[in-house]
């Protein structure tokens, strides 16, 4: 069988995923590997920039938690942007996030995708901010 892009969106893509609740990591992990990417899972925005910054392998898109211990994900983000303002960044949560945040990921062709969301909401969201556009998606 034949592997399409609209089947697996993420085919040949890496994600780097930070999220602190170990369940909902698995989750997400295993949804993103069912679009086609290889899964970099992290549980916190230190380890996101560390894995970030040291990765050998092509970073494709980073999908950070809003809400972690320790470093937020709003705060990853700018970061991550610091060090290259190019990167594809998603953010999630389960409330929306403030208007300065919105408009970075706007600045920076980034995304936000309220929790819970599904697979093809998850598709839909990381296929087009992985193509450049800003998304900001709310339920």
């Amino acid at each position: 069988m034949n592997k399409t892009n609209e089947e697996y969106p993420l085919q040949g893509k890496t994600v780097l995923l930070a999220e602190d609740e170990e369940r909902l990591r698995i989750i997400v992990a295993m949804m993103l590997e069912e679009l086609g990417a290889q899964v970099i899972p992290v549980e916190d925005g230190q380890s996101a920039l560390d894995t970030y910054e040291s990765s050998t392998t092509d970073i494709d898109l980073v999908l950070l938690d809003m809400r972690m211990t320790g470093m937020s994900g709003s705060l990853t983000f700018e970061r991550i942007m610091q060090m290259n303002p190019r990167a594809r960044v998603v953010l999630s949560s389960g409330v929306s996030p403030e208007n300065d945040v919105l408009e970075k990921l706007r600045v920076h062709r980034g995304g936000f995708i309220e929790k819970p969301f599904n697979l093809e909401n998850l598709a839909e969201v990381l296929g087009r901010v992985l193509d450049g556009e800003s998304v900001i998606r709310s339920l």
